[in-house]
């Protein structure tokens, strides 16, 4: 009984790992790292495929659904599926930037409504089983690692807080001028020349909570979520697994709109 636990356990152990692992380029040989064991063994100069391509992969056909949605937007009288559901978003978007800002603003309706979207559609790849995609790639082209949920990993959440919160310096140096940009930055929160080196270290400590907070509130959700989901295959026997889909399924969809939401709203008021 013993035995059969502990070769349960590697098993689990191991099937856990797997799926927790990316699909790595060496950037220096370009060679990927495949079915790696070790991920102490990998060289700095590496990029996780698997987020990379899954992430553009939904960019282009984000796009392409919403060039499709301008382009019959004067065209059909009666707004089909697609036309209704953009507009829901839009609305719901441009409302939540006036409410916080208190105008219709173009330049950050824009940022919020692209991280939105985009980490919306990032995150409902998660709805997809976890063993599909890696078992084709293997069968067809020998790749045993390849995760599809790009918001599990670190580097896409810290990639988009860094390009976020870049857009909104660069927005609010064209709002309120370098020189006004500096002088707050150097005389706020105290206002005294003697407290500037005060103010630039609260300034700095401020600027790594707000990139913390972005990168690492998603990147912590959407992970736990994975390594639960895994988890819960092991622990709930399969032939009681399917009372859990549906109310995994709608709690699912209810995090990702959650953690893009979040992320949204701390993006709109980041830039006040």
């Amino acid at each position: 009984m013993i035995k059969n636990l502990v070769i349960n356990f590697a098993i689990s152990s191991n099937y856990i790992t797997h799926h927790l692992k990316h699909l790595v380029i060496n950037l220096i040989n370009f060679k990927l790292l495949n079915n790696i064991n070790n991920y102490s063994n990998i060289k700095f100069l590496t990029v996780n495929v698997d987020s990379f391509l899954i992430s553009i992969w939904l960019a282009f056909i984000f796009l392409y659904i919403f060039k499709y949605f301008l382009s019959t937007l004067k065209y059909n009288q009666i707004p089909n599926k697609v036309q209704l559901l953009f507009e829901l978003i839009i609305v719901f978007v441009l409302e939540n930037v006036k409410n916080i800002i208190g105008k219709k603003d173009k330049y950050i309706f824009s940022l919020a409504f692209t991280v939105f979207t985009w980490i919306l559609i990032m995150n409902l790849m998660s709805l997809i089983p976890i063993d599909i995609i890696p078992i084709l790639l293997n069968f067809f082209i020998n790749i045993y690692s390849f995760r599809v949920v790009a918001t599990s990993d670190i580097n896409v959440t810290s990639s988009l807080a860094f390009s976020s919160l870049l857009y909104v310096f660069i927005y609010k140096i064209f709002r309120n001028g370098f020189y006004n940009l500096i002088y707050n930055f150097l005389f706020h929160p105290f206002n005294n020349k003697y407290c500037i080196i005060l103010n630039i270290i609260l300034e700095f400590i401020n600027i790594c909570s707000k990139f913390l907070s972005l990168s690492l509130r998603l990147f912590g959700n959407m992970y736990s979520g994975e390594i639960i989901f895994i988890l819960l295959s092991f622990i709930i026997p399969w032939w009681l697994q399917w009372l859990i889909i549906f109310p995994w399924f709608m709690l699912h969809i209810f995090i990702s709109f959650l953690q893009s939401f979040i992320f949204m709203i701390l993006v709109i008021i980041y830039s006040v």
